[in-house]
């Protein structure tokens, strides 16, 4: 039964919605999805104790906090009284009963025009179709582009590749330079060897630094520059407008950069993430003992590329400071010296290095969060270890080619005008985005399995984009059971994942619908796509 729409929920309930933050992924939507109705919790409040008087004063008792987050309001799954059995032992569905177990949900007026609403259900073990509703239609996919994305990401680049950031020594003998290497997530301080983000800290490389340095008895001032050489290509696709820049539902597409920068909605990353990871990185090599030459933000040329950067690659004020093209084509706005970074087979010795996490988990926590800028970043570095150009056209041409050469996709008049789907212009049907779900998930494709299977689908009601929806009693059987992408633009609502039945049986969708309401249709229109999924949950098809 349809369950109670949003729009005549108390006011209490709404504001709590609106209230939940992610949890276990460790961060909030970078892109689009859900954002719109994602905050940061409120902190976690006890009360307080009964004071003491005298010695006949006996201490209130303590109640316990009240749930802040979802994992706190769910219900702990139950320990399994036997173990689970095989997803293939499950009872495949069939077709007709799955369509009348969600045809209730699917002629929702909160999803549109009817011709609008475009469905692929799947058995994920054979890729049967279950139940299919303008499957073959051309419509806005949203943030599931990323599934394709992904696919093309594992199809260069090892799930078990590690992207390294560098210090060496420069040209010449005073300069140490921070070479990028693809690694956005740099921490600050220390790093954590177990974390995905953060797993670099800059204040590792900084003492590894200061340790060479002092090993090779440099004792004049060091100077630091950075090297942003690594996959150039512009921080902003043209494509984008520049809302989505300025209110944080992107950052910067950066081969450098501190966690703490990435952007949040309504909290964007700053103007030039590469210059503050190298300030920072300046700042830990002092606090490591080693003496910087100048201010932090004094005696260094400023570099300024602007919009004719962002669509030739340098601009007249990148060429005139004497920055390489290769370092003005990345597209960074930095204040910091900028240079080639010598070999290490030549002059320049390397002082630290630091490795990121695996490509398979670094990928899955862009996936999660749906980070639209570490998405577009990925696949730029892919492409670049594909052997093939970085800018957008050439990206865009590679993910549609492995989708239909690697993975199978018909790609009929398949157009993708990004690969974070972002941009206007996209036009993918479900049908493709379920072919390659299917292809993560029945084994066929291990490399994108892995990142699946490492979080890159969140989970209902817990993680990443997920950890707002499925919140209703009626989404109930899908809450820990499904695992899926969030798709959100105006108008655009999909989502596309796998979800176990009642009868164990593992199932692929992909749903999108492309022409719902504004203001608080968006919220029904996802509690539809979530009532589906969970009919899919209860189905003893």
């Amino acid at each position: 039964m349809r369950a109670t729409p949003y729009a005549v929920l108390p006011a209490s309930l709404l504001a709590i919605v609106l209230a939940w933050s992610p949890v276990a992924s460790g961060a909030v939507a970078g892109g689009v999805d859900d954002a719109s109705v994602t905050s940061t919790a409120a902190p976690e409040t006890t009360s307080s104790p009964g004071t003491t008087s005298g010695p006949e004063t006996t201490s209130a008792p303590t109640s316990a906090p009240e749930p802040t987050t979802p994992t706190e309001v769910r219900p702990r799954i139950a320990p399994l009284s036997s173990p689970l059995g095989q997803i293939s032992e499950g009872v495949l569905p069939e077709r007709g009963a799955v369509s009348m177990a969600i045809s209730e949900e699917l002629s929702s007026r909160w999803l549109g025009p009817s011709g609008r609403r475009a469905v692929t259900i799947r058995d994920a073990l054979t890729g049967a179709s279950l139940a299919d509703r303008n499957a073959d239609l051309l419509v806005v996919p949203a943030s599931t582009t990323k599934i394709l994305s992904a696919a093309a990401v594992v199809s260069a680049l090892d799930p078990e590749h590690t992207f390294t950031t560098r210090v060496v020594s420069g040209p010449e003998p005073d300069m140490v330079v921070l070479v990028a290497g693809g690694d956005m997530m740099l921490a600050r301080g220390a790093g954590d060897p177990e974390a995905v983000v953060g797993r670099v800290g800059l204040a590792d490389l900084a003492a590894q630094t200061a340790q060479a340095l002092a090993d090779r008895g440099s004792e004049e001032p060091i100077r630091v520059s950075v090297d942003l050489s690594h996959v150039p290509g512009p921080t902003v696709l043209d494509s984008w407008t520049e809302g989505w820049v300025s209110h944080g539902y992107t950052g910067r597409i950066v081969q450098l950069g501190l966690a703490e920068d990435l952007a949040l909605p309504f909290a964007p990353s700053p103007a030039h993430p590469a210059q503050e990871a190298a300030k920072a990185f300046r700042e830990a090599l002092e606090d490591a003992g080693v003496d910087v030459a100048g201010d932090s933000d004094a005696d260094v040329p400023e570099i300024e590329l602007g919009d004719a950067a962002a669509s030739s690659g340098v601009s007249e004020d990148a060429a005139s400071s004497g920055v390489s093209d290769d370092a003005a084509s990345s597209g960074e706005n930095d204040d910091a010296t900028t240079t080639d970074a010598p070999t290490v087979d030549g002059p320049g010795i390397e002082l630290a290095a630091g490795e990121s996490a695996p490509v398979r988990d670094v990928l899955a926590h862009a996936l999660a969060t749906s980070d639209n800028a570490m998405v577009e970043q990925l696949v730029r570095q892919a492409a670049d270890a594909a052997g093939l150009p970085t800018d957008r056209a050439s990206v865009t041409d590679w993910i549609r080619q492995v989708a239909q050469e690697d993975y199978g996709v018909d790609v009929t008049g398949m157009r993708i005008a990004d690969a974070s789907g972002l941009s206007d212009g996209t036009r993918i049907p479900v049908a493709a985005v379920a072919d390659v779900l299917v292809a993560g998930a029945n084994g066929s494709h291990p490399e994108l399995q892995e990142v699946l299977a490492a979080g890159g689908l969140p989970i209902a009601g817990y993680t990443g984009t997920l950890s707002t929806r499925f919140h209703l009693p009626v989404h109930e059987p899908a809450i820990g059971n499904a695992r899926a992408k969030t798709g959100s633009l105006p108008n655009v609502t999909s989502l596309a994942g796998t979800v176990v039945t009642r009868d164990g049986r593992l199932l692929v969708f992909a749903m999108t619908a492309d022409r719902i309401g504004e203001d608080g249709a968006v919220l029904e229109a996802r509690s539809v796509l979530d009532e589906v999924v969970a009919e899919l949950a209860r189905c003893g098809c």
